[in-house]
């Protein structure tokens, strides 16, 4: 049955002398792998530009309710970005989200909103005009509430230990290495309150921003099973100041 829908392409892998497989996050059918047969012939109309990573499509699926490879019958781009492949922090921040993406999404059914957060989230850093060394780190927390395991509690004086095992501020250390104090908890708290618009103002110098990433990585790392470690850490960290 073909099926029209939106989709961000998270990942390709060549396939025999033409085709591609392509990973994506579509907005009706949730994760989906998918083949395109002939793209890489001379004579294909489709461009390289539709499978770059979190390339925003709109694609004509041919969906078997049998698990395994679903067809690509039409592909195009939906929205095309303005700055995002051009802006080296930017893309390095891409690069990073794009395997983050990769590794936390693992569902094939439907979730719309969460769909919708990721390609709105974006667009927002696509367009921004604003210092964007911060997003990554608002992207991956307000991600977290869509994947089930959001930040319980605020920081304060009676609560000054993020436990990231648990996942929620508390009064004392924990019986376990997995966790973080004082003023990185206070930043994390503040992160999680603040909005797209006003991470720029959340004042990290080098060495806290990295802190902050390895925490909230490895926070994904204990809550999501087989997340692994993440390759393009190391280079972000090299672009972001």
């Amino acid at each position: 049955m073909l099926q029209k829908t939106s989709g961000i392409v998270l990942h390709t892998t060549k396939y025999s002398e033409s085709s591609l497989i392509v990973k994506l996050y579509t907005r009706d059918h949730g994760l989906q792998s998918c083949i395109i047969n002939g793209v890489r012939s001379k004579r294909s109309k489709n461009k390289a530009s539709l499978f770059q990573p979190l390339a925003l499509v709109d694609v004509v699926l041919f969906i078997n309710e049998k698990p395994g490879l679903q067809r690509i019958s039409e592909i195009g781009i939906q929205q095309q970005y303005t700055s995002l492949p051009f802006d080296i922090i930017k893309s390095s921040i891409a690069l990073f989200l794009n395997e983050v993406l990769s590794r936390s999404l693992k569902e094939a059914h439907q979730d719309e909103e969460l769909f919708e957060f990721i390609k709105s989230s974006l667009l927002i850093l696509d367009l921004t005009t604003e210092n964007p060394s911060n997003f990554h780190l608002g992207f991956m927390l307000q991600l977290s509430r869509f994947l089930g395991f959001s930040p319980q509690g605020e920081f304060s004086e009676k609560n000054p230990v993020f436990d990231l095992q648990e996942g929620k501020f508390m009064s004392l250390l924990p019986q376990h290495p997995h966790y973080i104090t004082s003023m990185r908890s206070r930043l994390l708290s503040e992160l999680l309150r603040t909005d797209y618009e006003s991470l720029s103002s959340v004042r990290l110098d080098r060495t806290e921003r990295k802190q902050l990433l390895h925490a909230i990585v490895l926070y994904f790392q204990l809550h999501i099973n087989g997340f692994g470690s993440v390759r393009s850490l190391e280079v972000l960290e090299e672009v972001i100041s």
